[in-house]
């Protein structure tokens, strides 16, 4: 299990409620690693493998913000992106794209479908935490 070899984030017991995270990858182990993640950190995560589903949970649920895969098996994640960030309920939800792919076109892509940040697999879940902190703070303070 990728949680098991991933070094600990600390946890502060203290920790209120932060809202959900809307976690949609392809891949369970990363589903499950990052869900612990922001758990420790007072998020309550959502986890789904399929983008459309993950549209359905955004639109009902309105969580603080969405980790989001490009690579999943019903649609690409950068549609989904695009049609979270076009709509008047979700357009506000902060947007973080996880992607192996990392040529010079995707962030091009990944930026005109209304993502926020970008984090390239493998990555640090750790940074992948610090980075969804920063961007639901950012979305507050608009």
């Amino acid at each position: 299990m990728i949680a098991d070899a991933i070094p600990e984030l600390e946890s502060s017991p203290n920790l209120d409620y932060r809202g959900e995270v809307l976690i949609c990858d392809d891949e369970p182990d990363i589903c499950e690693s990052l869900a612990l993640f922001v758990r420790k950190r007072g998020f309550d995560p959502v986890v789904t493998h399929m983008g459309c589903e993950c549209v359905t949970l955004a639109f009902k649920q309105r969580p603080a913000a969405i980790l989001l895969d490009v690579n999943l098996p019903d649609v690409c994640g950068l549609d989904v992106c695009a049609q979270l960030s076009d709509a008047a309920q979700t357009r506000e939800i902060p947007i973080i794209i996880l992607s192996a792919n990392g040529d010079g076109n995707m962030v091009q892509q990944i930026r005109r479908s209304g993502a926020r940040f970008y984090v390239r697999k493998p990555y640090d879940p750790n940074t992948v935490v610090a980075i969804l902190e920063q961007a639901i703070q950012d979305s507050q303070a608009w």
